[in-house]
């Protein structure tokens, strides 16, 4: 007689490894990690998964010979930025479900991302939606110069270094969702 077979009450130790495999597989399927559902994010391709990862923290490296202005003001740095350069901060959102549950027309209606640097908020440009896939990005040279307006520095003759590091805040209203709020700092360097 088998020993394993001859305790009714003894579990084949294979079995159980089995099933605790299955039951691990099935919890963590089954669950989101909210840090992985938002991730800063600067460039998408067409079934929206992310091109150009980013960090809480990065560098930014601007090719100084495509910014050809004399006598550059900051209001032309943040034209160069929009139009030449074109540094977009975004981010993908994976959602719970598609559409949070809601209708599509519905949750378009009710989702608003913003941007915000200093005094500064303005509305995300770039908003793209499938099933449970989500991205915006803003034009980072339109929210800076709408800054260097508030400060009255538009006009002043511009020096990359005096900007600094750029602290960014992400403000994300999903519908069926908690307000998501993020912070990214940038800082922008010539090549």
């Amino acid at each position: 007689m088998n020993s394993t077979n001859s305790n009714p009450n003894h579990f084949p130790t294979s079995i159980f490894i089995s099933l605790l495999v299955f039951i691990s597989i099935a919890i963590g399927g089954c669950q989101t990690d909210p840090k992985q559902s938002f991730q800063f994010c600067d460039n998408f391709n067409e079934p929206l998964d992310c091109t150009e990862p980013k960090t809480e923290k990065d560098i930014v490296l601007l090719d100084q010979k495509l910014f050809k202005k004399e006598n550059p003001n900051y209001e032309d740095f943040g034209n160069f930025l929009y139009f030449t350069a074109r540094e977009t901060p975004g981010f993908r959102l994976v959602l719970p479900k598609p559409y949070n549950g809601l209708e599509k027309q519905t949750f378009r209606s009710g989702y608003v991302a913003y941007l915000k640097y200093g005094n500064s908020s303005e509305r995300m440009e770039g908003n793209l939606f499938q099933n449970n896939v989500v991205v915006s990005f803003h034009y980072l040279g339109a929210l800076l110069k709408e800054e260097f307006r508030h400060k009255g520095i538009d006009k002043s003759p511009f020096q990359l270094e005096a900007l600094g590091p750029i602290l960014l805040e992400y403000k994300v209203v999903v519908p069926g969702m908690e307000t998501i709020t993020k912070q990214r700092t940038v800082e922008l360097r010539w090549k």
